[in-house]
């Protein structure tokens, strides 16, 4: 007897009862979601700020000042603690100045409240940009946002992701909207957050969005100008800061391909005698120059819908930007939800063979799972060859996983290119370019 017959199986074939289930699983998730949040935010301390918002709190305060906002970061510099300092452009400093004068606590709070917002307002954006989710689909867009463990731990750290992706989803839908002064804008305070959102702009040069992607270019120009010139020093971040972080770190939550390298020589820095450090250097640089360029190139192809190619270009690139980032710790990884949601969108329009959902679902696990789940030595030292596969894999588990979505989205790129599969709806609303 075929599993299909069985009663509890039979009626996951049935398409009514598969979106109840799903309904049920979203508002189970989403009310988990409000009671955690809830509880962290009422019961914050300042020791629950340790970790990131401390840093963010002393940048705001030294721009509000007009001190040295690097000024930690410079005397706190070592193998790992950078981490410990503001490390992030001055606009976000500055973003944050006027909460100063509220303490610690009450501008966490109020932080806290912005990064939900921000989460909130993504996941909004992202179902909107994608109408060919049908209610099952949106509803498993939900489900998997809201039990995503980069999400929670982006709010345990009061991390700045979920503001990253709302800032990346709405210059891709001011982009689909023809909105390019509005796009350049967003772009600009993207990549004035985070550096890498800076090769957007190369992008939809590559996708033939001049005018978008010199809007961006202006744009970011003048307010990093701005910007310094509010923040004495600030230049140090171009000429001290970033050459400094962009050694990246072998700490073992690097989920990029930086630090399985780092880590590699860290684990055998003789690998290949003297020339082991200046070698590593050499492949990392060449891995993020391969692997962006890859996908810019693939960005546009001849053929494919340009909603489609826009949606999955830019989806491509802000997975292979995860891949080789200097850090890319966990929680950065909400970012992926954009480029999962559209994945999900290309299958539920195309409707190509079941493996892609396989391989987006393998991909998914990949990226919530935690290093911890493996049993590597609890003293973070490597002393076998045994110990030192088990923790190369380990901690490079996330890493496989968005190295999975990204040859996945580039595999959509192809087959749209083409012309895989006749559309079964509009790709994008007749309207949207208006």
């Amino acid at each position: 007897m075929s599993m299909r017959t069985w009663y509890g199986v039979r009626r996951l074939y049935e398409p009514r009862f598969r979106e109840r289930v799903l309904l049920l699983l979203v508002i189970i998730a989403a009310a988990y979601y409000a009671v955690w949040s809830i509880v962290q935010w009422v019961g914050l301390t300042p020791a629950a700020l340790r970790f990131d918002f401390v840093n963010y709190f002393g940048g705001a305060q030294a721009a509000a000042h007009g001190t040295d906002i690097y000024a930690d970061f410079k005397r706190s510099w070592g193998t790992e603690a950078w981490v410990t300092a503001y490390i992030y452009p001055p606009f976000f400093a500055e973003l944050l100045a006027p909460l100063t004068p509220l303490g610690l606590l009450t501008a966490a709070r109020i932080w806290l409240l912005v990064v939900h917002a921000a989460f909130i307002g993504s996941l909004t954006l992202i179902l909107r940009l994608h109408p060919e989710l049908s209610r099952a689909g949106r509803r498993l867009v939900l489900l998997a946002a809201f039990g995503f463990m980069p999400v929670y731990l982006n709010l345990k750290f009061q991390q700045v992701a979920t503001l990253w992706l709302l800032l990346l989803t709405a210059s891709l839908w001011a982009a689909l909207r023809r909105r390019d002064h509005l796009g350049g804008a967003v772009i600009a305070m993207a990549a004035s957050l985070k550096v890498t959102p800076i090769f957007l702009i190369p992008l939809f040069a590559r996708l033939g969005r001049l005018r978008l992607a010199i809007s961006a270019g202006m744009a970011l120009l003048l307010l990093t100008v701005v910007t310094v010139l509010a923040s004495p020093g600030s230049w140090q971040f171009f000429n001290v800061v970033l050459p400094r972080i962009g050694l990246g770190t072998a700490n073992w939550d690097n989920g990029s391909f930086d630090g399985l390298v780092s880590r590699i020589v860290q684990i055998s820095p003789n690998l290949l005698g003297t020339s082991t450090q200046t070698a590593a250097k050499a492949i990392i640089a060449l891995a993020a120059l391969a692997v962006i360029g890859l996908t810019l190139w693939r960005a546009r192809q001849a053929g494919g819908d340009p909603g489609w190619t826009t949606r999955l270009g830019v989806a491509s690139l802000i997975s292979s930007l995860l891949m080789v980032s200097s850090v890319t710790w966990q929680h950065h990884l909400v970012t992926l939800l954009l480029p999962m949601a559209t994945a999900i969108a290309w299958i539920t329009a195309r409707r190509p063979a079941q493996r892609y959902g396989w391989w987006l679902l393998a991909a998914y696990v990949m990226c919530w799972v935690d290093r911890r789940a493996f049993p590597l030595p609890a003293d973070q030292q490597v002393h076998t060859a045994t110990q030192a596969a088990l923790v190369l894999t380990g901690t490079s588990i996330k890493l496989i996983g968005v190295i999975m979505v990204w040859l996945l989205l580039l595999q959509m790129l192809r087959r749209e290119a083409a012309g895989f599969a006749v559309r079964r709806q509009p790709a994008w609303p007749a309207d949207a370019a208006a």
